[in-house]
């Protein structure tokens, strides 16, 4: 009896180990958040929310212009950068579908923000997003839809010429 409990126990530890190690990615991620009006200047006392599958997870006033944070837990992720006078963005980050056979991933990014105006019609970015990152098998790295990003900027310029 003691030995079909002990047998047990170790299937359940072996069962919960392997569970928890294939819920756990590890991604670095570091975003400079940069005015446009000066591309080598620095954005601070921005507002960021890091929200996982539409939960917050956190949110905070950045002091400086540099994110670095580690997702650390399989989801969809959404990182939202507003600060007064200027217009919101967000990214989604889609850390769902990566192999575990990695150790970690490393994703960067400067995202700019622009002033809010009212003759500039960008109510888009509210729901999409400037930019998506996934894992791509071809090349087995996280990286950012630059056809996406593309396109997203295209519009902002589009709203924006068309006053």
């Amino acid at each position: 009896m003691k030995l079909i409990k002990l047998i047990t126990l170790i299937i359940l530890i072996i069962i919960s180990w392997v569970g928890y190690s294939q819920d756990n990615v590890r991604i670095k991620l570091k975003i400079n958040l940069i005015p446009v009006e000066d591309r080598n200047g620095h954005l601070k006392d921005c507002n960021i929310k890091i929200l996982r599958n539409n939960i917050e997870l956190q949110s905070y006033s950045l002091s400086n212009s540099k994110i670095k944070k580690t997702i650390s837990t399989r989801g969809i992720y959404k990182f939202e950068f507003s600060k007064k006078s200027y217009v919101s963005k967000h990214v989604v980050i889609d850390a769902v579908d990566i192999p575990p056979k990695r150790k970690k991933y490393h994703l960067k990014a400067d995202i700019t923000l622009f002033r809010f105006s009212d003759e500039d019609n960008v109510d888009f970015l509210k729901k999409e997003p400037i930019s998506i990152a996934y894992y791509d098998y071809v090349n087995k790295e996280m990286r950012w839809d630059f056809e996406y990003y593309r396109g997203v900027v295209e519009k902002i310029i589009k709203a924006q010429i068309s006053k």
